[in-house]
């Protein structure tokens, strides 16, 4: 249940106050895990977030009249572990400012990349499933291009090539004060890091940074379309370099749902390696089942890249029972070209049930594993069970 609060209208007699409005909401996931490794090894531990990252959100929504809304949205992903929030930030899962209306909406920040729905659109449970919430989107093994990488990614990630180059620790060594790192930084990246340690940041994180986004108002019935361009950023000289752009769309008519996405990421100067990456899908609800369907290509270029190409494929099915919800998903991706080699990373097999106790509250049991070869402390397989509170 979503909770409204009228910003400062029992305050203020204002009726501009009265036209804006606050709502609060998120999702609170807690449960256990057994997660077992590719060196054998396995742990069971009471977790946050397994079956879909928890958060708490804010979202602010004043009518400027005439059809036009100033917004804004703030989500953050709290720990259940231990109490505290996400180490990707304070608002890791969106931080963006817009204006909406006839015209369409434009939103400005930290939001989630063009990729990112359609992928979730062919998962059909917003990727909440499998390791650690990832579902067809992360086969939670290792770094784009390593071995046991994404089963689909969420940004074209430049060949597996580095996120970000330099250090605050070497910047402080070098010129005996504190600031800036000399460094690039990407602009699909987890951005939380960049002053304390820029090549800890994820190359395939699911959001943007830095980033103007616009949607078109609703012109043909069930048709979406939304267009992305975000900047990197030379922290040494406050330039841009490694931008990125993408647009996604989907077309909803009775059962039928497609969807798909592009993203190109640009070269910078430290590592002059680019990419693109195409995602493809559809879903058909039948009634007593909805099956969903994607693929995704992957390519990059620049030297001493990992690899050049990456295809992965996945299927998901949910077998709707009343308060029940088994479901079943399975992919594949390949990596060709490049210092990788040819070799399979990902053969992810996810099943598992949903149970709903509320329109708001369910538990869950999921099991995933990964067929492909996995080594050291990559996860080979996790088990789950626990409870998901939306409010």
């Amino acid at each position: 249940m979503k909770k409204s609060l009228i910003a400062l209208a029992a305050l203020a007699a204002t009726a501009s106050f009265a036209q804006s409005s606050v709502t609060i909401s998120g999702a609170l996931d807690a449960g256990v895990a057994n997660v077992k490794l590719g060196n054998s090894t396995s742990a069971t531990n009471m977790a946050s977030g397994i079956h879909g990252a928890s958060r708490l959100r804010f979202v602010g929504v004043e009518d400027l009249g005439g059809g036009m809304k100033a917004n804004f949205w703030l989500e953050m992903q709290p720990d259940f572990s231990n109490g505290t929030t996400s180490s990707s930030g304070l608002f890791n899962r969106g931080a963006w400012a817009g204006l909406s209306g006839s015209f369409g909406e434009i939103r400005l920040g930290r939001q989630g990349t063009n990729t990112v729905a359609a992928v979730c659109d062919v998962d059909q449970m917003g990727c909440y499933s499998g390791f650690y919430g990832g579902g067809i989107l992360f086969s939670g093994q290792g770094a784009p291009g390593a071995q046991g990488a994404a089963l689909f990614a969420a940004n074209p990630t430049r060949g597996g090539s580095a996120q970000a180059t330099g250090s605050k620790l070497a910047y402080a060594t070098a010129t005996g004060a504190i600031g800036d790192a000399i460094t690039n930084v990407q602009a699909s990246s987890t951005g939380a890091l960049n002053h304390a340690n820029p090549n800890t940041w994820s190359a395939d994180s699911t959001r943007y940074v830095r980033a103007i986004r616009y949607s078109l108002p609703a012109l043909v019935k069930g048709l979406a379309v939304n267009a992305t361009y975000a900047t990197g950023q030379t922290l040494a000289t406050g330039g841009t370099e490694g931008n990125s752009t993408g647009i996604d769309a989907n077309y909803t008519n009775g059962p039928l749902k497609i969807t798909g996405a592009y993203q190109k990421a640009g070269a910078e100067s430290s590592t002059g390696a680019s990419g693109e990456l195409t995602t493809v899908g559809a879903i058909y609800n039948f009634g007593f089942m909805s099956l969903g369907a994607g693929i995704q290509n992957e390519k990059a270029s620049g030297t001493g890249l990992a690899f050049t190409k990456a295809d992965a494929y996945a299927l998901t099915a949910l077998f709707p029972m009343g308060a029940t919800t088994p479901y079943v998903k399975y992919g594949e991706r390949k990596y060709s070209g490049g210092s990788l080699g040819d070799v399979t990373t990902a053969k992810v097999t996810n099943v598992g049930v949903r149970y709903a106790l509320s329109k708001r509250t369910y538990l869950y049991g999921d099991y995933v594993n990964n067929g492909a070869t996995v080594t050291g402390t990559a996860q080979k397989s996790m088990t789950s069970a626990g409870l998901v509170h939306n409010f």
